[in-house]
């Protein structure tokens, strides 16, 4: 590909000006994704570093999934009306919704904390909320086998706390920060950052700078797929636009919400690779257009800082 058909395929593949320009754009990241996991199969050194790469995979399949949604659906009734195929911007936007807090969490657990205090604190947070909602169970649990790994949990979580009480960085928190973290062992959640020493409180939309993205790019995009993945009637009345037969916007919204699921994907890859270093080695045996693409999603959300390589200089 000579730097004029380079440039040209670029922009086919960053304007997604159509949902088979977003299809060709997700087979890209599907091909990267499938390599890490065949090429890069023992890179983890810890417990903590196992889960990640099976974040990595769930990622995969999520990819997939979006490319099932793309191909929409048509319905033919038992008299023979016809409903002509469409892509539902909605269910697209619920599927990016829970890219996003795939994304955000792995910032927040893997890539953020900047001490082996600091993530033993965070990770052990986030374990300790999945099994908490996972204890909402006992009330249906009949299996002897059943309770005996809910006992086994139970102690999981009063051991993870035990750890996070015991690291130099909690000790050495005020007792204003120490309730923080405490409080959030209660509400089972684990959205926080430390920062001059702090505790800080997140909500969802407030990782967006956390993760590194540039104001003015995704500032509102959690409240946006909100919006989609619960039944507000701002989704309702909304969705009584999409399908106009002169305009078909649902084309339009379709492209622009896959726009942020590139940038949340891209990211990723980003702070996959930070983790774990030797997956650059196969992100940089994709074709030449595939590491760009990939490498530019990531800076335009967030900056130069995050490239991954210098491929993109082949465009000129």
């Amino acid at each position: 590909m000579n730097q004029e058909q380079l440039r040209k395929e670029y922009l086919r593949l960053t304007r997604l000006e159509t949902i088979k320009d977003c299809s060709d754009l997700l087979d890209i990241y599907l091909k990267y994704f499938f390599e890490v996991i065949k090429q890069n199969p023992n890179e983890a050194k810890t417990h903590a570093e196992s889960e990640a790469e099976l974040v990595n995979q769930m990622v995969f399949t999520k990819i997939g999934h979006m490319k099932e949604l793309l191909n929409g659906f048509e319905y033919v009734s038992a008299d023979g009306t016809k409903l002509n195929r469409i892509v539902d911007p909605t269910v697209i936007a619920s599927h990016i919704r829970n890219l996003f807090e795939t994304v955000s969490m792995f910032s927040l657990v893997y890539t953020k904390p900047s001490t082996e205090d600091e993530k033993t604190i965070l990770y052990n947070l986030w374990v300790s909320a999945g099994l908490k909602y996972r204890q909402r169970f006992d009330i249906v649990v009949k299996k002897a086998e059943s309770q005996e790994k809910l006992d086994k949990e139970k102690q999981q979580i009063d051991d993870l706390k035990a750890e996070i009480e015991n690291t130099d960085l909690y000790k050495a928190l005020d007792e204003k920060d120490r309730n923080k973290i405490q409080s959030k062992l209660k509400e089972k959640d684990y959205k926080i950052q430390f920062k001059d020493g702090k505790v800080e409180f997140l909500s969802w939309q407030e990782t967006v700078p956390v993760m590194g993205i540039r104001d003015g790019v995704m500032d509102t995009i959690y409240t946006y797929f909100s919006l989609y993945a619960h039944p507000s009637n701002v989704s309702v009345f909304q969705f009584a636009d999409m399908f106009k037969k002169e305009e078909n916007p649902f084309i339009y919204l379709t492209t622009f919400n896959l726009n942020n699921f590139f940038f949340l994907l891209s990211i990723f890859i980003f702070d996959y690779i930070k983790l774990f270093p030797n997956v650059k080695n196969t992100f940089e045996k994709l074709e030449k257009i595939e590491q760009i693409v990939i490498d530019r999603q990531n800076v335009f959300a967030r900056d130069e800082s995050y490239s991954i390589n210098d491929e993109w200089k082949a465009l000129g």
